[in-house]
């Protein structure tokens, strides 16, 4: 039974590890390598993820980088927005009233800087959308080459997407002779369209840092918003949230390391284990085996037929021939009282 019982609980606990890395795999390590995060998330450590310029900017004196979880706010005029991995497709047909958006954010001087996602030429030019026509810009892309051709559908390293504009904008990089990142004056404060933000990402701070252009880009700011809201990454106050912003990842993983030494204390005995008697036949006594270890704990062997006699008499005082049976008693005490009782079994049987 004990070995059964051991086989159950380590049994148990093989399986409660099992799903403990099952569940590490699914929800705690993508969350810490960020690929659950889109492109160019500040939160992801792959080479999509723009943490690695987060981290170099944070270790610039003098500036304070932080990330935005929330709505936007009007910016002052020492912040910079970062807003990174944005579609352009997408983003040159939205309305009207998301340019006004925009421009509601820098009346006080604040900068705003859009990267948008490395692309490929559409197969068909679209129409100027809302937003290129209050801007004075143009969205254009380099015609794709062969081998750019056969990657369609996976994200390119070097964006197609290249800027027409008018005299208020001012070319900040060229890339192939073409406006690559472009920068204006706006509502009171600064809008920067990054087209080639390649540059911007882990992998592309690996090949090759421009401490220059990213200068340049972040301005005289000496504070810096990575916008991680608009990727539906919003401060919500769950758990997991409060356990990345306070680093509690190393007191659960204690807790769960004492959970599985008590687990283990509660299922083994540091004790040797006791032989298995279920083998061994188990063996019970009747009335008169009861009687008889009761008789030998109480009256000893030369006192058993004084003891009869005396139990004889107190029934059957006026019995008949009670000298023939003292006679037989003193003449077998001391001796084999079994063999006596026979005796005197015999003569009163004999006397009927």
């Amino acid at each position: 039974m004990p070995a059964a019982r051991n086989g159950a609980v380590w049994l148990i606990v093989l399986l409660l590890a099992v799903f403990l890395a099952g569940a590490w795999e699914v929800m705690v390590a993508p969350l810490i390598t960020g690929e659950v995060y889109p492109p160019y998330s500040s939160l992801r450590t792959d080479p999509l993820g723009a943490k690695a310029l987060f981290e170099s900017l944070s270790e610039q004196p003098g500036l304070n980088v932080t990330r935005l979880y929330k709505a936007r706010s009007p910016l002052d005029s020492e912040t910079t927005l970062l807003i990174l991995g944005v579609d352009s497709f997408a983003w040159t047909k939205a309305p009207r009233q998301v340019a006004d958006d925009y421009e509601r954010l820098v009346p006080k001087g604040g900068r705003i800087v859009i990267a948008f996602l490395p692309a490929v030429a559409p197969k068909a030019e679209s129409n100027a959308g809302a937003i290129e026509e209050q801007w004075h810009v143009r969205f254009r892309y380099r015609k794709a080459s062969t081998q750019e051709e056969r990657n369609t559908g996976a994200m390119p390293r070097d964006s197609a997407l290249y800027f027409e504009l008018d005299p208020e904008w001012r070319v900040l990089a060229e890339r192939q002779g073409n406006a690559a990142i472009v920068q204006r004056n706006l509502a009171g404060g600064t809008l920067v369209l990054v087209g080639d933000s390649f540059p911007l990402s882990n992998q592309g701070l690996s090949y090759s840092s421009n401490a220059a252009l990213i200068a340049r880009l972040m301005g005289p700011a000496k504070r810096v918003l990575f916008d991680e809201n608009q990727f539906g990454v919003s401060e919500t106050g769950s758990a997991a949230v409060l356990i990345r912003k306070y680093r509690l990842q190393t007191a659960i993983g204690m807790l769960l390391a004492i959970a599985g030494l008590f687990i283990w204390h509660s299922s083994s005995s540091f004790l040797p284990p006791r032989a298995d008697t279920r083998a061994a036949p188990l063996t019970g006594r009747d009335s008169h085996d009861g009687l008889a270890a009761l008789l030998r704990r109480n009256i000893p062997v030369s006192q058993l037929l004084p003891a009869c006699e005396k139990e004889w008499n107190r029934s059957a005082p006026q019995r008949a021939r009670a000298e023939v049976v003292q006679a037989e008693i003193q003449q077998w005490t001391g001796r084999d009282p079994a063999a006596g009782y026979r005796a005197i079994c015999r003569v009163l049987t004999e006397r009927k």
